[in-house]
């Protein structure tokens, strides 16, 4: 019964967990930052809106749900 009562204390009191897609951002983020001498000199919010610009995720008009495709 103590099983029982774990696993619904695991499930009631769960804390926020990363998924697989933010961590891979992150890491191609720190990666971009270390060769662009930004890291970690930089203000981590500076380095993510620098990344995001270079990535051209800041241009008028993109929502990030735009589809890839061939022209």
């Amino acid at each position: 019964m103590e099983l029982v009562w774990d696993e619904i204390d695991r499930i009631n009191n769960a804390g926020p967990s990363q998924g697989e897609q933010s961590i891979a951002v992150q890491k191609d983020m720190k990666q971009w930052g270390l060769r662009e001498g930004l890291w970690p000199q930089i203000n981590y919010n500076r380095i993510i809106e620098a990344h995001a610009e270079a990535r051209g995720w800041m241009q008028e008009g993109f929502t990030g749900l735009e589809m890839p495709h061939d022209d």
